[in-house]
Protein backbone atom coordinates (compact mmCIF):
# COMPACT_ATOMS: atom_id res chain seq x y z
CA UNK A 1 0.00 0.00 0.00
CA UNK A 2 1.36 3.36 -0.90
CA UNK A 3 1.84 5.79 1.73
CA UNK A 4 1.40 9.69 1.04
CA UNK A 5 3.79 10.63 3.81
CA UNK A 6 6.57 12.59 1.68
CA UNK A 7 7.90 14.25 4.54
CA UNK A 8 11.59 12.76 3.48
CA UNK A 9 11.45 13.12 0.06
CA UNK A 10 13.37 15.03 -1.99
CA UNK A 11 13.82 15.81 -5.82
CA UNK A 12 16.94 16.04 -7.30
CA UNK A 13 19.19 14.87 -10.18
CA UNK A 14 20.18 11.41 -10.95
CA UNK A 15 23.40 9.90 -10.90
CA UNK A 16 25.19 7.03 -12.40
CA UNK A 17 24.72 5.34 -8.50
CA UNK A 18 20.76 5.48 -9.36
CA UNK A 19 20.90 3.46 -12.82
CA UNK A 20 19.94 -0.12 -10.98
CA UNK A 21 16.97 2.03 -9.29
CA UNK A 22 16.07 3.40 -12.13
CA UNK A 23 16.28 0.12 -14.32
CA UNK A 24 14.19 -1.19 -11.77
CA UNK A 25 11.59 1.52 -12.27
CA UNK A 26 11.83 0.97 -16.05
CA UNK A 27 11.17 -2.74 -16.19
CA UNK A 28 8.36 -2.43 -13.34
CA UNK A 29 6.28 0.42 -15.32
CA UNK A 30 7.08 -1.23 -18.87
CA UNK A 31 5.82 -4.09 -20.96
CA UNK A 32 8.38 -3.18 -24.02
CA UNK A 33 10.36 -0.10 -25.43
CA UNK A 34 12.24 -0.44 -22.07
CA UNK A 35 15.61 1.41 -21.19
CA UNK A 36 18.53 -0.45 -19.79
CA UNK A 37 21.30 -0.68 -17.88
CA UNK A 38 23.57 0.64 -20.75
CA UNK A 39 21.15 3.61 -22.11
CA UNK A 40 21.02 5.29 -18.53
CA UNK A 41 24.60 5.21 -18.33
CA UNK A 42 25.11 7.20 -21.79
CA UNK A 43 21.74 9.23 -20.38
CA UNK A 44 23.47 10.44 -17.82
CA UNK A 45 26.91 10.63 -18.97
CA UNK A 46 27.16 11.93 -22.26
CA UNK A 47 23.58 12.45 -24.30
CA UNK A 48 22.32 16.16 -23.81
CA UNK A 49 19.49 15.27 -21.13
CA UNK A 50 18.18 15.46 -17.80
CA UNK A 51 17.25 13.34 -15.50
CA UNK A 52 15.49 14.34 -12.40
CA UNK A 53 14.46 11.60 -9.39
CA UNK A 54 12.16 11.39 -6.19
CA UNK A 55 13.76 9.65 -3.36
CA UNK A 56 12.83 8.53 0.12
CA UNK A 57 16.57 8.22 1.72
CA UNK A 58 18.07 5.84 -0.32
CA UNK A 59 14.82 4.75 -2.02
CA UNK A 60 14.17 6.05 -5.54
CA UNK A 61 10.43 6.26 -6.43
CA UNK A 62 10.01 7.92 -9.66
CA UNK A 63 12.16 9.71 -12.29
CA UNK A 64 11.45 12.19 -15.36
CA UNK A 65 14.24 12.51 -18.15
CA UNK A 66 14.31 15.14 -20.43
CA UNK A 67 16.00 15.51 -23.50
CA UNK A 68 17.55 18.43 -24.99
CA UNK A 69 18.34 19.60 -28.46
CA UNK A 70 21.02 22.01 -29.17
CA UNK A 71 19.47 24.82 -31.36
CA UNK A 72 15.93 24.80 -29.56
CA UNK A 73 14.81 25.93 -26.30
CA UNK A 74 12.67 23.10 -25.41
CA UNK A 75 12.61 19.81 -23.81
CA UNK A 76 11.25 16.65 -24.52
CA UNK A 77 10.12 14.28 -21.52
CA UNK A 78 11.50 11.13 -23.00
CA UNK A 79 10.34 9.13 -20.23
CA UNK A 80 8.57 9.78 -16.38
CA UNK A 81 8.04 6.18 -14.59
CA UNK A 82 6.92 5.69 -11.08
CA UNK A 83 7.35 3.09 -8.86
CA UNK A 84 4.42 0.51 -8.53
CA UNK A 85 4.68 1.16 -4.80
CA UNK A 86 4.03 4.75 -5.54
CA UNK A 87 1.46 5.12 -8.11
CA UNK A 88 -1.24 7.64 -6.83
CA UNK A 89 0.81 9.19 -4.44
CA UNK A 90 1.62 12.80 -6.52
CA UNK A 91 5.18 11.24 -7.37
CA UNK A 92 4.56 11.89 -11.24
CA UNK A 93 3.21 15.32 -10.78
CA UNK A 94 5.82 16.44 -8.23
CA UNK A 95 8.49 15.12 -11.16
CA UNK A 96 7.01 16.72 -14.07
CA UNK A 97 6.49 20.27 -11.88
CA UNK A 98 10.18 20.01 -10.93
CA UNK A 99 11.27 19.00 -14.83
CA UNK A 100 9.29 22.07 -15.84
CA UNK A 101 11.28 24.20 -13.70
CA UNK A 102 14.48 22.80 -14.48
CA UNK A 103 13.26 23.63 -17.90
CA UNK A 104 12.11 26.76 -17.21
CA UNK A 105 15.25 28.21 -15.57
CA UNK A 106 17.35 26.94 -18.67
CA UNK A 107 16.03 28.72 -20.84
CA UNK A 108 13.46 26.52 -22.34
CA UNK A 109 10.09 27.85 -24.09
CA UNK A 110 8.26 24.58 -23.75
CA UNK A 111 7.99 21.22 -22.97
CA UNK A 112 6.99 17.73 -25.29
CA UNK A 113 5.93 14.75 -24.85
CA UNK A 114 4.35 11.52 -26.21
CA UNK A 115 1.85 9.76 -24.33
CA UNK A 116 0.04 6.81 -25.11
CA UNK A 117 -4.04 7.43 -26.10
CA UNK A 118 -5.24 4.32 -23.64
CA UNK A 119 -3.17 6.12 -20.65
CA UNK A 120 -5.88 8.13 -19.02
CA UNK A 121 -3.90 8.71 -15.56
CA UNK A 122 -0.81 10.65 -17.06
CA UNK A 123 -3.16 12.21 -19.67
CA UNK A 124 -5.05 13.82 -17.09
CA UNK A 125 -2.28 14.59 -14.96
CA UNK A 126 -0.62 16.34 -18.44
CA UNK A 127 -3.66 18.22 -19.52
CA UNK A 128 -4.26 19.43 -15.90
CA UNK A 129 -0.75 20.57 -16.40
CA UNK A 130 -1.83 22.74 -18.93
CA UNK A 131 -0.52 20.43 -21.83
CA UNK A 132 -2.40 20.47 -25.38
CA UNK A 133 -2.21 18.36 -27.97
CA UNK A 134 -0.61 19.07 -31.67
CA UNK A 135 -0.25 16.04 -33.56
CA UNK A 136 -0.09 12.11 -33.05
CA UNK A 137 1.75 9.02 -33.40
CA UNK A 138 0.02 6.19 -35.38
CA UNK A 139 1.07 2.67 -33.82
CA UNK A 140 4.06 4.43 -31.85
CA UNK A 141 4.51 1.67 -29.16
CA UNK A 142 5.69 -1.66 -29.34
CA UNK A 143 2.21 -3.26 -29.10
CA UNK A 144 0.94 -0.95 -32.10
CA UNK A 145 -0.72 1.97 -29.75
CA UNK A 146 -0.85 5.55 -31.01
CA UNK A 147 0.72 8.50 -29.22
CA UNK A 148 -0.81 11.88 -28.66
CA UNK A 149 1.73 14.43 -28.69
CA UNK A 150 1.41 16.87 -26.24
CA UNK A 151 2.89 20.33 -25.72
CA UNK A 152 3.03 22.79 -22.95
CA UNK A 153 4.20 26.52 -23.41
CA UNK A 154 6.56 27.35 -19.81
CA UNK A 155 5.72 30.84 -18.20
CA UNK A 156 1.86 30.57 -19.10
Amino acid sequence: MPTNDYTDSAIRLATTSDIVALVAIENASFPGDRLDRRRFRYLLTQANSVTVVDVDGAAVRGYILLLLRTGWRGARVYSLATHPAHLGCGVAARLLTAAEHWAAAHDCMEVRLEVRTDNTASLALFRQRGYVAFGRHAAYYHDGMDALRLRRILGL
